[in-house]
């Protein structure tokens, strides 16, 4: 099982994240399922990243990403409107995922937005409607939260090279990025990671294309673009929501109010300046 998959699974047993929710309002209780199908099997990918890389056939490697971005679409529009909480995760989404202008916000660890072809959209969000009107204390360790699969929102960014980050390409970027161990004998004196040389070149190839950034805690590579919004909180009227994001290992919280012209964003703050 793929780094993320664990990963989500130990989340949400740590925090009792549920997948659907009995004790929403009535409105929420329709749900639509998403209808996206893989075209092509982590395998496969991987292969052809394989391919690529060892034939230095670029085109190749051009293509896997034209490809991605051709097959994979965004979400239906039954599906986003499948009730006024989901929809509103997708307006807020849209409202606050601006990555090529989030330095106006202020000084984030590293922006990896400008250099890259293609925008990767995380494919999981999670949420929690919360039973208080209000959003200024929130109980982040006890709220019950859901997790929104399948997340693939239209993004009106004015960028064309949107890719959305589904289980497969996840799994066969993370196997093609996978560090190869050397040989004991060819191992430096110093050099305790340097099997992930091969690795690293990799990385740096796909830089062009996409975000790669490794997490030397979690020892995953990370492909989304950031900002990555690690959950929404919601007041119980869907009126006003805080986000909990991270650029980087850097993370910030955003604080949003509904009005009549829809969502927009009162506060932006990293957690340093707390």
């Amino acid at each position: 099982m793929m780094n993320t998959s664990i990963k989500t699974f130990q989340f949400l047993i740590l925090f009792g994240v549920i997948s659907c929710s009995n004790s929403e309002k009535k409105s929420n209780s329709k749900v639509i399922e998403d209808t996206y199908r893989p075209t092509l099997s982590s395998k496969k990918i991987t292969e052809y990243l394989d391919f690529a890389y060892k034939g230095k056939t670029w085109d190749l490697l051009d293509n896997i990403f034209v490809e991605w971005h051709q097959n994979v679409g965004s979400n239906s529009v039954e599906f986003i409107n499948q009730n006024d909480t989901i929809s509103a995760i997708f307006e807020i989404f849209n409202t606050f995922y601006k990555p090529n202008e989030f330095l106006k916000f202020g000084s984030w660890e590293h922006p990896n937005t400008v250099k890259s072809k293609y925008i990767v959209i995380q494919n999981t969000i999670l949420y929690s409607i919360l039973k208080s009107k209000n959003i200024d204390k929130v109980n982040g360790i006890n709220s019950r939260r859901t997790l929104l699969s399948n997340f693939r929102p239209p993004i009106s960014s004015g960028n064309n090279n949107i890719l959305y980050l589904t289980e497969e390409y996840a799994e066969s970027f993370n196997i093609f990025l996978r560090p190869e161990a050397k040989p004991a004998g060819e191992i430096e004196e110093g050099e305790p990671s340097g099997y992930r040389v091969k690795s690293q070149r990799k990385a740096e190839l796909l830089k062009s294309y996409i975000p790669v950034n490794y997490d030397y805690l979690e020892h995953y590579w990370h492909l989304e673009t950031h900002p990555y919004i690690n959950v929404i909180f919601f007041n119980k009227s869907l009126t006003k929501a805080k986000i909990d994001f991270y650029v980087g290992q850097l993370g910030g919280e955003a604080i949003l109010e509904k009005k009549e012209n829809g969502w927009f964003i009162k506060q932006i703050k990293s957690n340093l300046e707390d």
